[in-house]
């Protein structure tokens, strides 16, 4: 139990520090709908699970073995955070952008698949991952264990972007978006941009 509640307290630190997941997830809320946002939530948890399933089967072994497969992955995740910054910045300089009205939905599909792509395109998240199972687990955790602990994981994600998705997709905060549209865009476009430069540059 003590081991399932550090794995527990570490995840929630680092779930509810903001990053590209939270971004993503609070910008779908303000400027799509609740249920858009809950799928790119829903999205991001899958990545997450990948991580942490790939984690007990040592992606981080393989990381290591492999160096060119980490830089690949964190080349991959460093563009589509770029792309995504750059439409964002896209979108607000158009000239209506102050005025216009929420956009129509995303697509289930599409909420869906940008919340896993933001996820899973980070291998810090495969670095953390790793570390929690490595190092809070231990090398000798049961099967047990390894599976309450990924149950913990995943349950504590559900939940807090279930929340940022509910929180965010409010009628007081879509008509604050609405008012201040194009700095709201500018500002997430540019921590878009930061994570992913960030990304780019980093050597581990």
């Amino acid at each position: 139990m003590n081991i399932l509640l550090a794995v527990a307290a570490i995840h929630t630190v680092v779930l509810v520090i903001p990053g590209p997941d939270v971004l993503l997830v609070s910008q779908t809320a303000l400027a799509r709908t609740r249920r858009a946002a809950l799928l790119a939530g829903l999205g991001v948890v899958l990545g997450i699970a990948c991580w942490a399933a790939l984690a007990l089967l040592g992606i981080g072994l393989l990381f290591q073995a492999f160096p060119w497969i980490h830089g690949a992955v964190k080349v991959a995740g460093g563009a589509y955070l770029l792309w995504m910054g750059v439409n964002l910045w896209r979108s607000s300089a158009r000239p209506d952008a102050q005025a216009a009205p929420i956009e129509a939905p995303l697509s289930d599909l599409a909420a869906l698949r940008a919340g896993f792509l933001t996820n899973i395109s980070n291998p810090k998240a495969a670095v953390f991952f790793g570390s929690v199972f490595s190092g809070v687990l231990g090398a000798h955790a049961g099967t047990g264990l390894k599976l309450a602990a990924f149950a913990v994981i995943v349950g504590l994600s559900v939940g807090w972007f279930a929340l940022v998705a509910a929180g965010m997709s409010t009628a007081p905060m879509q008509r604050a978006y609405l008012r201040a549209r194009r700095a709201v865009d500018r500002v997430a476009g540019t921590l878009m941009l930061g994570f992913g430069g960030l990304l780019l540059a980093s050597r581990e």
